[in-house]
């Protein structure tokens, strides 16, 4: 048939396009290979030749030499690491596998730093290869490593030519998987004194089920080989032996537990008895010596004996009734009370002292903010302390120090600017009331420095018999000998509170103090006693604060004025017109426990600042003995 020019360049073009679909589809096959099987990222450190001789022994060891390049890439260091598991869980819930490593060397004979430095920490034993002071290492190094490993055949039953037979086997991750770089051309020869019955090998992640790339098996030799491994890939290898070549006693270690380390003995259990027993003797002895508050004998509580200090004294009874005090005791301090009750110089403590210090004249109270409806402060509400005259000798040096602290510098300051700024100033205030009430001679010592002085040698004991029982317990053995030093510590931690003792003449001023905390607790509003040109609520306001009554103080005042019973007029608390406080005194009680929230959180605010398993029933990368990894440093 002829064709027209016209066909035949269609014709021709038709036959080129087929070249070139041809070219592009070969092109396409021979490239699905090569991906499949390109090299991982090579650019940091990598190990570009493995090759690995392993001899096994009759007495169940194995000699091996390590020859391997090391590739330092664009990542120059001090060499490589490697890291070796020598115990390994035996599966009996008792042992460990050992296979404990000795004779070993390194060298490098492209003359790379090969100096080695070995680190064991958990049963893994790390190799490190270099020099501690060179650090720049590069380009592609040649290292030589050659130890001894105990222990590594296991006798075995193998499923070979679809029978079961007893075998000596070395079942082990030649490679492991724990290489954090690739490695590329990897040959492993394994040699034994009688010819192998059969192999395998598997390579590639944990649990990898795919073979290695080469095996080959030559009488008492065989050789194993992979073109590539990425990290955390590995080759674990098995090969059956006839059974009694090799001696498969596994070297077995006691498995270090937790129930284990803190087991008892009778000796242990002796000797932890009578630490802690005698223990608890000198924490009793101790507190029942100086911890206990002392009392004037054959006197009314609250009252001072007649002969003074020569009078007899006994144990403070802490049952006895209470007489009611209408009064607070003459010339003390709601701070210094409050201090004497529950022995803690509180944040309520200086609180009250800044309400004293208020009443007293040297400073004003006023209030800002908004009202809620039932006279409580709004979310906006704060308080501006404004100085109304200078320090004197009139104030006892904690009260110096907290007038000072609040007004250096500034004639009124807003709780809210004291927020952060207030801490450090606090504590020298606390510090400067328990030094006060230990001058009055109301404790036997500081009863801060008391509670300190416990509470570290509580600490002290805690930390060192817990810290103690974790090295033992590490070391798997005696862990339970340090443990009564760390309960008699708890022992001392929960007992600081009672350290502190007050004197017989502590003990006569608590007296006073809670009968008139008892008053401010429990009066009603037709028992309060009032005196013509006193102002009972705000003389005795700050004691109701140092004992926590504030608010059902203001309540009771709040009742008698909603009653129309005439009450002085507070000067130190500002925010409405002179003459209207009480006719505003809806809500005071909320307003005063505002105050001490706000004033509380202000001053305290802090300053911003494996084993015997068969690779022949199911073999596995990682499933044998040994393994590790390594990389750079």
């Amino acid at each position: 048939m002829n064709l027209s020019p016209s066909a035949d360049i269609i014709v021709g073009m038709r036959g080129s396009l087929r070249i070139v679909l041809a070219v592009l589809a070969a092109s396409f096959l021979v490239a699905m290979p090569v991906a499949a099987t390109a090299a991982p990222d090579t650019s940091g450190n990598h190990i570009t030749r493995w090759d690995a001789t392993w001899v096994l022994r009759e007495d169940g060891s194995a000699d091996v030499t390590v020859e391997f390049d090391f590739d330092f890439g664009d990542d120059p260091g001090h060499g490589p690491y490697l890291t070796f598991p020598i115990l390994m869980d035996y599966g009996d819930g008792e042992h460990d596998r050992e296979y404990a490593m000795d004779a070993i060397s390194v060298s490098s004979p492209s003359g790379a730093p090969a100096n080695l430095y070995t680190e064991e920490e958990d049963g893994v034993l790390t190799l490190r290869i270099g020099d501690e002071d060179v650090d720049d290492v590069s380009g592609v190094q040649t290292y030589v490593l050659e130890y001894t490993v105990e222990g590594v055949m296991d006798a075995t039953v193998a499923e070979l030519d679809g029978a079961d037979v007893d075998t000596d086997e070395f079942y082990f991750n030649v490679i492991g998987l724990y290489w954090e770089i690739p490695f590329a051309d990897v040959s492993i020869e394994i040699d034994a004194p009688t010819d192998a019955l059969d192999a395998l090998c598997w390579a590639g992640s944990a649990d990898s089920e795919d073979d290695c790339d080469d095996i080959e098996v030559d009488g008492t030799a065989v050789t194993v080989g992979q073109d590539v491994l990425d990290t955390y890939e590995g080759v674990t290898v098995a090969i059956a032996y006839p059974s009694g070549t090799f001696d498969t006693t596994p070297v077995l270690v006691e498995h270090r537990t937790l129930a284990k380390a803190f087991g008892l003995s009778w000796v242990t259990g002796a000797a932890c008895l009578v630490v802690l027993v005698g223990g608890l003797w000198l924490i009793v002895r101790r507190l029942r010596r100086t911890a206990f508050d002392l009392e004037y004998d054959e006197t009314i509580p609250g009252l001072a004996p007649s002969l003074g200090e020569d009078a007899p004294v006994r144990r403070r009874d802490r049952g006895a009734p209470v007489a009611v005090q209408f009064e607070p005791p003459a010339g003390l301090r709601p701070g210094q009370l409050g201090t004497l009750i529950d022995e803690k110089a509180d944040p309520r403590d200086v609180t009250a002292t800044i309400v004293d210090l208020a009443v007293r004249g040297y400073l004003s109270i006023e209030q800002s903010g908004t009202l809620e409806a039932d006279g409580s402060l709004g979310s906006d509400g704060d308080f501006v302390l404004r100085k109304e005259r200078k320090a004197d000798d009139a104030l006892l040096k904690y009260e110096r120090k907290l007038f000072k602290a609040l007004f250096k510098g500034r004639k009124e300051v807003a709780l809210e600017e004291l927020k952060t700024t207030f801490s450090e100033d606090m504590t020298e205030v606390q510090e400067a009331l328990y030094d006060d009430v230990t001058r009055m001679g109301w404790f036997r010592d500081n009863p801060d420095d008391v509670r300190t002085a416990w509470g570290v040698l509580g600490s002290v004991l805690l930390l060192a018999g817990a810290g103690l029982a974790i090295v033992l317990a590490i070391w798997g053995s005696f862990a339970v000998l340090p443990v009564p030093f760390a309960i008699l510590g708890l022992v001392m931690l929960a007992t600081v509170r009672m350290t502190p003792a007050r004197t017989p003449e502590g003990s006569r001023v608590l007296a006073q103090a809670r009968g008139f905390e008892l008053y401010l607790r429990t009066a009603e509003a037709n028992q309060i006693r009032f005196e013509e040109g006193r102002d009972i609520f705000s003389r005795y306001l700050p004691f109701a604060i140092a004992f926590g009554h504030a608010e059902r103080w203001a309540r009771v005042f709040e009742e008698l004025a909603a009653r129309g019973t005439t009450l002085a007029e507070p000067d130190w608390y500002h925010g409405y017109a002179y003459g209207t406080f009480w006719a505003h005194s809806a809500g005071l009680g909320s307003r005063l426990e505002s105050f001490e929230s706000l004033a509380s959180e202000a001053l305290t605010a802090a300053t911003p600042g494996s084993s015997g398993d068969s690779g022949f029933g199911g073999g596995s990368v990682g499933g044998g003995g040994g393994g590790g990894g390594g990389g750079g440093w």
